[in-house]
């Protein structure tokens, strides 16, 4: 099979719009026979020099579009969230207390949902740091078939304090205090949804990928909402690796479409062989392969420059942050 080329996938941007003109990006992939949707939140650009810079030359981005939509067992849905303190997402909430990026997502998701005749039995969210953020979100809120979660996000106000994220948290905020209990509201969603949980069927199946040193995230939030996912009924396989940071090396291509197979056939997720078998390998990354990533992203910077076409194109190359 021939991949698609990055121009191809620049051609499948389209666009939504709200009434007060905030554009949200998406691309929607569809396959003749597709067993399925899988919806894919991309997560924080990374720090590529000026986030905004990179957002201006390449209108969004779209985290594992590349690595992913050309699977033909399922149609997919990926979306960006292009807003926040450095144009680079805002968790798929909004700004100072307006949930504009959630409603949006959420009109998206349904549209598409609804032209593809896709039920919620048949989708599964999918999504790595922030994206996780909004897989959990949006999985609980249209009551998916199951959610891959890898290194996620959960309490921003925790992240705000623990992983550098204090501006970005800040910024949905309607006083731009992240750590404040009475914005609980925007900071603990989906805390709040699965302590809440009240529905007569159980949450969806979670599977949720983190390493045991992620500080300020795998004791303080991933752990806690394991147990707070269990006790709302719900079933959770936890792959908890030793080493490796905030990242997401180890969620491999096979890895996640074994889940996701898994999840939809509602067959148990076996963590051990992810860990253990050749096939699911991953390496975990390194100061050398991030140097080398954001030198990478500087020569397609200017190399863009140099051809005279700065803010002409959409990149969707595959990135992890």
């Amino acid at each position: 099979m021939t991949s698609t080329t990055r121009q191809q996938w620049s051609d499948q941007v389209r666009e939504y719009r709200d009434a007060a003109g905030h554009v949200l990006h998406y691309v929607h992939v569809t396959h003749p026979g597709a067993r399925g949707l899988v919806i894919h939140f991309s997560a924080f650009f990374g720090e590529w020099g000026d986030a905004r810079q990179y957002r201006a030359a390449f209108q969004g981005h779209f985290h594992r579009l590349r690595m992913l939509g050309d699977v033909v067992d399922f149609d997919w849905l990926f979306v960006c969230d292009e807003y926040g303190a450095d144009g680079n997402g805002t968790y798929y909430t909004g700004e100072a207390g307006d949930f504009f990026v959630e409603r949006a997502v959420t009109e998206v998701i349904t549209t598409v949902m609804e032209s593809s005749a896709r039920s919620a039995s048949e989708t599964v969210t999918m999504g790595s740091s922030m994206g996780a953020t909004a897989a959990l979100k949006f999985g609980l809120q249209f009551g998916v078939r199951g959610i891959v979660a890898i290194s996620p996000h959960v309490d921003l106000d925790v992240c705000a304090q623990r992983q550098g994220r204090w501006r970005h948290v800040a910024f949905i905020c309607p006083d731009g205090d992240p750590v404040s209990s009475q914005n609980h509201r925007y900071t603990r969603q989906v805390r709040r949804i699965i302590d809440e949980w009240g529905e007569p069927q159980p949450p969806p199946r979670l599977f949720v990928q983190a390493c045991r040193d992620d500080e300020g995230v795998f004791g303080e939030q991933v752990e806690p909402l394991s147990l707070a996912w269990a006790a709302a009924g719900g079933s959770v396989a936890l792959d908890a690796r030793r080493s490796g940071g905030h990242t997401s090396e180890h969620a491999t291509r096979p890895l996640l479409l074994d889940a996701v197979d898994c999840l939809l056939d509602g067959r148990p997720i076996d963590v051990t062989r992810y860990q253990r078998e050749r096939t699911f390998r991953g390496r975990p990354a390194s100061v050398g392969a991030w140097r080398n990533a954001r030198t990478m992203g500087g020569r397609i910077l200017r190399a863009l420059r140099l051809r005279g076409r700065p803010g002409t194109r959409t990149d969707h190359a595959d990135r992890r942050g």
